[in-house]
């Protein structure tokens, strides 16, 4: 049964989540050099480069909003009211407004890639930009090449190429820039979260199958990295190539090391609640220079920041109800980073895209 009001991730039961997915899908990161595409939806790693710009994008994704060279600091915090960028304007098909939203991608100006799901298209929405613009679907759901069918997540390349996870199709699309239509990549998977490593390698969370594959550049059959999972969500990948998941009907984010199938557990105990050690239901993941994690939690309408090795973590956004104020969340299902370490997070209970201001005095 459904644990919490609004069309949110809060999903229990298994039967509700195989016939309401296409309401949500979690997410991922991806990190990627400057002069390589991008990878996975939703959400940006920080890292600490002077002479590279780097991306990453959770469910995940194909590649993420782009990081900033300076990084995020241990002590950096958030406005605790945040700003609409996209949406806010009800639920609907204007360009004005979203229906849905789910995962995120973040470019280096500022412009918002958003898979906006019932409305089964996707939308970007320029720094503060009024309304919408149209980049893939929009016409109705449906299988053809120019159309979605619930899309998840989403991930951009220096290119301007388009990565979407198109959960109700069971496929992986690639749109070029300004395409009417897109091509399919991966078929026959259940993607929720895709992202791209430095080397051009795909990473896909399969929700339903439990599993994280990964496909190399050429290949056509995809290896899996892990299947220590329930219900993945969207990814994050570092420098290193390790990737970091959000598991969650496990109730936490695990990281499966690069080369590996090993994983540990980086961020929640395992068990579902509000405690500052535990998750509900974890959407997306984004990983910052410093290994600090990021999670959007779901049903507790919360993002938190668990440190390296740490065994609990702490609220920096959210947590107080699910509501439509500005400082609260109603099921938040991806989040990323611009390069000045702006926070954005999908709010879609409230059908909006938050922007919460990065306060650097402490660092």
């Amino acid at each position: 049964m459904c644990s919490s009001a609004g069309r949110g991730g809060g999903w229990e039961d298994e039967s509700e989540w195989e016939e309401a997915f296409a309401n949500y899908k979690a997410v991922y990161v991806v990190l990627m050099n400057s002069n390589t595409p991008g990878s996975i939806h939703t959400a940006a790693s920080i890292l600490n480069s002077i002479e590279n710009i780097y991306i990453v994008s959770i469910p995940p994704s194909l590649s993420s909003p782009v990081t900033t060279d300076v990084g995020i600091c241990a002590t950096a915090t958030w406005a605790q009211n945040g700003r609409t960028v996209a949406g806010g304007n009800g639920s609907g098909s204007e360009f004005t407004q979203l229906n849905g939203p789910f995962g995120l991608f973040v470019d280096e100006n500022q412009t918002i890639y958003v898979t906006d799901r019932y409305n089964n298209r996707v939308m970007k929405w320029e720094r503060d930009a009024l309304s919408g613009q149209l980049v893939a679907g929009g016409k109705r759901q449906g299988t053809r090449d120019d159309q979605l069918n619930y899309p998840t997540d989403v991930v951009v390349d220096q290119d301007g190429t388009i990565y979407i996870s198109d959960y109700g199709n069971q496929r992986v699309q690639q749109w070029s820039r300004n395409a009417q239509s897109g091509k399919t990549i991966i078929s026959k998977i259940t993607a929720t979260g895709i992202a791209r490593d430095n080397e051009g390698s795909l990473y896909v969370s399969e929700w339903s199958a439990n599993i994280v594959k990964k496909w190399r550049v050429g290949e056509t059959v995809g290896k899996v990295i892990t299947s220590e999972v329930n219900h993945p969500g969207l990814l994050s990948i570092d420098l290193n190539q390790s990737v970091f998941v959000a598991d969650q009907w496990n109730h936490r984010v695990i990281k499966v090391d690069n080369g590996t199938t090993q994983i540990s557990i980086v961020a929640g105990d395992g068990s579902s609640g509000r405690g500052a050690y535990q998750l509900h239901t974890p959407m997306s993941v984004v990983v910052d220079q410093l290994g600090t994690v990021y999670v959007a939690d779901t049903n507790n309408h919360r993002i938190m920041r668990w440190p390296l090795g740490a065994t609990s973590g702490n609220v920096i956004i959210g947590g107080r109800g699910q509501g439509s104020r500005s400082d609260q969340l109603s099921e938040p299902t991806d989040l990323a980073f611009d390069l000045d370490g702006n926070l954005y997070v999908v709010d879609p209970g409230n059908d909006r895209v938050q922007k919460f201001s990065i306060d650097k005095s402490l660092c």
